[in-house]
Formats: C-alpha cells, sequence, structure tokens
C-alpha cells in the first residue's frame, strides 16, 4: 500500500452539511429497487416495527475525569460533555438489552435514527451521544485526532447508563448489564472495532458489536490476536469513501468468527436518515459527494497527524500510512440502491445480529441466526452473508 502525500484532511467520512447540494447534482438512477421485501417473506415480518412504544429523552453527560484538548483556535476543557439521546420500549417490564451508537466523522447522534428506534420497538435501549470533537456541530471545525478518546466515551456512556444515576435516572434498572452492544458507522465504526479488539481500549462488558461502513484497511492479524466478541461488519459494495474491497471484503479472512454483511449496490452515505430524501435518486451519494470535494476542495490539504499515535503502530497490527483515505482511491463506482432500502436492509441485518447474541432463549438465539446466515441472503438477492473461518 502506497502512503499518501499529502494526507488530506477527513472532511468527507460523513457530510450532512452537503446534502442540501447534493440533492440535485446526482443523475437520476434507473431502475433503482425499493424498499419492499418480498411479500409474506420471514424478512417483510422482521422488518415490522416491534410490539412497544417507543420512548426518548435526551440528556448531558458529564465525564468529569478526563480532559477535551483544544481544537483550532477554541479552547479545551477539563471535562468531556457528551450530548446523549436514548430510546427504549415504553411498558416493557423487566431489564432490555443495550446497543450504544456512535455516530461517523462530521456526523451526529440522531443521523441512524431509523435503526435506534426500531431496536427500541423490539425491546433494546439504544443509546446515541455526540462525540466531543467530531460531531457535526464541533466548535473549531471536526478533528480527526480525537479518535483515541472515543472508546473511552463510549466506556463512560456504558457506566452512566448503568449507574442510573443523575441524568440517567429516568432509565435507572431498564438495562440488563450482561447484554450490553456496540455500533458505529464509519468513524463510530472505527471506533466499535477498537472498543472490541483494541489491547488497552476493549471493553469486556461489550458482548456484541458492529461496525457499519467503518474502516478496517489499517488493522492487521496482530491487532486481532487477542480475540474480542461476536463481531459484524456491513458494508456496500458502492462505497466511495470507504472503499469496501479494502475495508470490509478482507475482514472475514483477517478476523476468524466475525461476520459481514454486503449489501450490492450500498453507498457510505446511504446508511444515514438524510439519504431518503437528499440523495434517493442519486446514481451514487458518494460520487456526488466526492465530486463536490474535487471541483471545490477539501479544507485545506494539511495533514492533520496521525489518530493512532496513542493507540500503537505496525507492531500492535495498526498500519496508519496503509490506509487510502476517502475519494483517494478515484475510479467511477456503480448505480446505488435506494437509500431506503439500503437502511431497511441494515435495520434487518443489525437486530438478526443482535437477536443471536442477546434473545434470552437458545432456541430463538439459533433461530435468528439461521435467518442471518441463510434466509436474509436467500430471500434478498442483494444481500450476501460471509463468516471468517
Amino acid at each position: 500500500m502506497r502512503a499518501p502525500a499529502p494526507r488530506r484532511t477527513w472532511l468527507v467520512l460523513l457530510l450532512p452539511a452537503l446534502a442540501s447540494l447534493a440533492t440535485g447534482c446526482g443523475a437520476i438512477g434507473e431502475g433503482l429497487r425499493s424498499q419492499a421485501m418480498p411479500e409474506g417473506s420471514a424478512s417483510a415480518a422482521r422488518l415490522a416495527p416491534g410490539p412497544w412504544q417507543v420512548a426518548q429523552t435526551g440528556f448531558r453527560l458529564v465525564d468529569e475525569g478526563r480532559r477535551t484538548m483544544a481544537n483550532a483556535d477554541v479552547p479545551g476543557s477539563p471535562v468531556r460533555a457528551l450530548e446523549t439521546t436514548v430510546w427504549w420500549p415504553s411498558g416493557k417490564e423487566g431489564p432490555s438489552p443495550l446497543l450504544v451508537y456512535g455516530h461517523g466523522f462530521n456526523g451526529y447522534r440522531g443521523e441512524m435514527a431509523h435503526l435506534l428506534e426500531h431496536l427500541a420497538s423490539h425491546g433494546y435501549l439504544a443509546a446515541s451521544f455526540d462525540f466531543p470533537l467530531t460531531n457535526s456541530s464541533t466548535p473549531g471545525r471536526a478533528n480527526t485526532l480525537d479518535l483515541a478518546n472515543q472508546p473511552g466515551d463510549v466506556r463512560f456512556v456504558i457506566d452512566a447508563l448503568l449507574s442510573g444515576q443523575g441524568p440517567a435516572a429516568e432509565i435507572a434498572g431498564r438495562i440488563d448489564p450482561e447484554r450490553i452492544g456496540v455500533a458505529g458507522l464509519s468513524y463510530g465504526g472505527l471506533t466499535t472495532t477498537l472498543i472490541a479488539f483494541h489491547e488497552r481500549e476493549a471493553d469486556p462488558r461489550v458482548k456484541a458489536a458492529i461496525s457499519i461502513a467503518g474502516p478496517s484497511q489499517m488493522f492487521s492479524a496482530p491487532f486481532f490476536a487477542r480475540g474480542g466478541p461476536p463481531f459484524l461488519m456491513i458494508a456496500g459494495t458502492e462505497d466511495a469513501l470507504v472503499p469496501y474491497e479494502l475495508n470490509a471484503a478482507p475482514f472475514p479472512a483477517r478476523v476468524p468468527g466475525a461476520a459481514l454483511v454486503t449489501i450490492a449496490g450500498g453507498t457510505h452515505l446511504g446508511f444515514v436518515d438524510f439519504a431518503r430524501t437528499a440523495f434517493r435518486f442519486a446514481h451514487n451519494s458518494d460520487e456526488t459527494v466526492c465530486g463536490l470535494l474535487r471541483t471545490f476542495g477539501a479544507s485545506g490539504g494539511e495533514d492533520p497527524g496521525n489518530p493512532f499515535e496513542a493507540l500503537g503502530g505496525r507492531e500492535d497490527g495498526i498500519d496508519y500510512e496503509a490506509w487510502v483515505l476517502p475519494c483517494e482511491q478515484g475510479g467511477d463506482h456503480g448505480l446505488a440502491m435506494r437509500p431506503a432500502r439500503q437502511q431497511a436492509i441494515t435495520r434487518l441485518a443489525v437486530r438478526a445480529f443482535l437477536d443471536s447474541v442477546f434473545a434470552e432463549d437458545a432456541a430463538d438465539r439459533a433461530e435468528v441466526a439461521h435467518y442471518l446466515r441463510e434466509t436474509l441472503p436467500r430471500e434478498l438477492e442483494d444481500v450476501d452473508y460471509t463468516t471468517g473461518g
């Protein structure tokens, strides 16, 4: 792999601010697949909302034990403040499995509400929060160098929610501490991989982990040597920001037991809520964004530095210089599927994977694992499932 030079600032892992510009920029795709599942199929049944009404609350969690570094011209802070939203099944008795979600670079905690609300309707408590220095409202612009602090943010949110104290008092007693999962999109997916496998940053309370279009190209065998929880990667073949063939496709072979759900025609931006309207008819949303960046330029050409510096190097299985950054690979990507369908497939895959780990009855776990491995790819021709040895 070549070392890119100079390394472009990472404005583009998620770009909600460009959505309004991009709406009319993509050529209208012909033959885009709809969200509809085959009539009478198991997938159609599982896509339906669950039996629970969804309650939602928001609050600020403050970690007084860790600092927020200075960012551009913005001073640092002695604490890390995490704006948090929680969805849960209203009226459900007994504790629920917890899923903690991390957003992408320049993203925000509500970017995949379609998924988190779906999980809550099926009995999960889902929490999402804004990372202090990589969210879309970061003062001084989002900063990739805060990556090393993000696994600690996830751990702190888990701690706070389990405590049921202070701002989290409203959900006291609602979480089963033995059924905790983490998930993330893009940079949040990268954070999830660290939480699952990193020698120092891994959290043993996490029993299931999901990376959605998360970069993994920089990780080699030593990084995964210690093992980790059941792990699912979800990725689209037409992802121009985190290229599928460099990141997702090799993942099962590198990580024994890990699974990959491939969405044929899926893009990077197609996972997030706003894409259903902003990119509904785009030929490929990622190519639209990359085209805008090539036309107007990224925000500077300076090297932002190595975000993995505090996490390890090649001897630890982390090779930052091997990473092909967003839009750097070039090449044309094919016609994308409708974001609504991509998001529906994502809801099916995520809940099936979590149920295969967290369902209380062993027979139910086995049944839903079979659905994920066999039934889902059989019913949907644009889905494939593979696993490592």
